[in-house]
């Protein structure tokens, strides 16, 4: 699974000393730009983040918001999930595939 340095809590936080709500709008133009996309390919969008950081009430409050949002728009193009779901999808695929 891809993890992200862009869609990061670290990097965006702690090391270019981003906002919370900067990093909730990363996440939301994230998505816009993936759904212009998607239908071209399947893509995956990881969001790293870390209970120390993102856990803080202050910072908290801006996930909720987009994640809330995202989720609110039930955009059948979001499939909302794991890395472990996707996984067992792909093997999935791969066993269903013809020899």
């Amino acid at each position: 699974m891809p993890y992200s340095q862009e869609i990061n809590d670290i990097p965006s936080i702690i090391a270019r000393h981003q906002e919370a709500s900067t990093f909730a709008d990363m996440i939301a133009d994230s998505v816009e730009q993936l759904l212009r996309e998607c239908d071209r390919r399947p893509l995956v969008l990881g969001i790293a983040l870390h209970p120390y950081i993102m856990g803080q009430p202050h910072r908290a409050l801006h996930l909720d918001r987009v994640l809330t949002r995202l989720r609110e728009a039930d955009d059948s193009r979001i499939w909302w999930t794991t890395a472990g779901a996707i996984a067992q999808h792909v093997t999935d695929l791969a066993s269903d595939a013809p020899d």
